[in-house]
């Protein structure tokens, strides 16, 4: 009977375990990065679709459009034309080579909000909660830590989930705040491929 209940309650914590990060989600967002050792801070907006394991399409309206869309076996990344009429940008690449640091975090959430092999968690309070990748991870990932916050202190759901803070080893930080964050919408397949738009210069 003991054995049993170890079982149940092993199985129990890994469901919840894996629960935190929903299988896709949705969001605009208004990006800051900062430069910690120049001290400059740039701004933008944009909108992130993401569905597990490994599909993204991140995309920036502003300060410029630029799309990184990857569908775990192919990677796409494009600048649009500065001016119109001129010609946009495109590299494409495998999966694996254009992995972002983006999918990289968020494929990791799977783990959670309570460390594991790849990260310690904090909870900072007010909401916050801090990640902190081991380090060999960190090199791998290109993160040195996260911090997640949520709406309100009691928040544990990613569905409250308000900012991200990335913290590289580099020094440098980006925040994404969430607009509209939208659990679980239904994606077709085609939403992570991308088409260049007519006039688009491939590049390598």
């Amino acid at each position: 009977m003991k054995f049993a209940s170890v079982i149940l309650f092993s199985f129990f914590a890994s469901t919840v375990h894996a629960e935190f990060l929903p299988q896709s989600f949705s969001a605009k967002f208004e990006q800051e990065y900062v430069s910690i050792l120049k001290g400059n801070t740039k701004k933008g907006e944009g909108s992130v679709e993401y569905k597990y394991p490994g599909n993204i399409r991140f995309e920036t309206t502003t300060p410029s459009q630029v799309v990184y869309v990857s569908n775990g076996v192919k990677a796409w990344y494009y600048r649009a034309p500065f001016i119109e009429g001129e010609e946009g940008e495109v590299t494409e690449t495998s999966a694996k080579e254009g992995n972002s640091v983006y999918i990289k975090f968020f494929d990791s959430l799977k783990n959670g909000l309570s460390s594991n092999a790849l990260y310690d968690v904090k909870n900072a309070g007010d909401g916050m909660h801090v990640m902190t990748f081991k380090p060999k991870v960190a090199k791998d990932f290109g993160i040195k830590e996260a911090v997640l916050t949520f709406n309100s202190a009691k928040d544990k759901d990613f569905s409250e989930l308000k900012k991200i803070d990335l913290l590289f080893p580099d020094g440098k930080k980006s925040t994404l705040r969430f607009v509209n964050l939208k659990v679980n919408p239904g994606f077709d397949a085609s939403r992570f491929n991308f088409v260049a738009p007519p006039h688009t210069k491939k590049t390598n």
